[in-house]
């Protein structure tokens, strides 16, 4: 018995990979929506799962498994928003009981004064959209370590500069609120 010789796989096109997305979006928002996800984030999660495929197009073996590791990526990528909102709540909420706010309002703002556009921008991609460092390595040409890293450093001057005992991703969060 011999086993037939597969004609070499040749990488997707533009127009390979339009047509696909044509006909497999609504399959994957189907396929998030039957777990359970709500039909905006359906779509959103979906969208951004074939923008990430197109990135990522090389690390594709099969071409004939493309919508199956689409919705592969869709999956984790809900998992990974799920996660992010349960741990934002868990983190909002224990920084409250833990640090309960007094009547006086924080001057956040004030603390965050001094900080430069790249640092505000930094804490807003972290701790309130909910980016992991690995993510925004890439943004910012720096490893993951080197993010967090920065983060630790920035958040010790924040308070210092406020000589406060609040957290400042709460804080932050007041801000953007």
């Amino acid at each position: 018995m011999t086993l037939a010789v597969l004609p070499e796989a040749r990488p997707l096109s533009r127009e390979d990979y339009a047509h696909a997305y044509q006909e497999g979006y609504s399959k994957t928002v189907r396929f998030l929506a039957s777990t359970g996800a709500p039909m905006e984030l359906a779509e959103e999660v979906a969208q951004a799962a074939w923008a990430r495929g197109w990135e990522r197009l090389s690390q594709l073996r099969h071409a004939q498994a493309l919508c199956f590791w689409i919705n592969s990526i869709a999956k984790n990528l809900l998992r990974s928003n799920f996660r992010r909102q349960q741990l934002s709540a868990e983190l909002l909420e224990t920084s409250l009981v833990m640090n309960p706010l007094e009547s006086e309002p924080i001057d956040a703002r004030r603390m965050f004064d001094g900080c430069s556009e790249t640092e505000k921008q930094l804490l807003q991609l972290y701790y309130v959209e909910g980016f992991t460092s690995q993510e925004l390595s890439g943004t910012l040409g720096l490893s993951a370590v080197g993010v967090r890293v920065r983060l630790t450093r920035l958040k010790k001057t924040l308070v210092g500069r406020m000589n406060l005992e609040v957290d400042p991703a709460v804080a932050f969060a007041q801000i953007a609120a």
